[in-house]
């Protein structure tokens, strides 16, 4: 499929809520990128955060094959090995006591706030409560 295809069928169907490169991305390894015409790129988003470790990494695709292989996703609201291995190991990686996972931005900031609030009444006692925002800004996608 061409790039006016994809565009077309993207501006058809996907609500624009941000601006878009014009440029299509068919696959990947590592860093390196291509479009369905085979122009090459290099990868400088990182997934916007979401994922730095490149694309196609052949140890990465197979540990998510084996997973899905299993379980591809499970509610928090069960236990799953995988979930408490990697626990342990930010822990003893960051030095931090506990980690949190998330689906989304809406639950890190939530936490982050609940956090935030804990820390100071633990260090300060009450009344130290508030979190401040500001209007018109960028507080993520939530």
């Amino acid at each position: 499929m061409d790039f006016e295809t994809i565009k077309a069928r993207d501006d058809r169907y996907v609500m624009h809520t941000y601006a878009r490169f014009p440029v299509d991305i068919d696959h990947g390894e590592n860093a390196t990128l291509w479009s369905a015409d085979g122009k090459e790129y290099i990868d400088f988003t990182s997934g916007i955060g979401v994922d730095s470790v490149g694309c196609a990494d052949p140890r990465w695709v197979a540990a998510v094959a084996a997973q899905a292989a299993k379980v591809g996703h499970m509610s928090n609201l069960f236990y799953t090995q995988p979930c408490g291995e990697l626990a342990e190991t930010l822990c003893k990686r960051t030095g931090y006591g506990k980690v949190f996972f998330g689906n989304s931005g809406a639950e890190a900031n939530e936490a982050a706030i609940k956090l935030a609030r804990k820390y100071s009444f633990d260090k300060y006692g009450a009344g130290r409560d508030k979190i401040v925002t500001l209007v018109n800004s960028f507080h993520g996608r939530t």
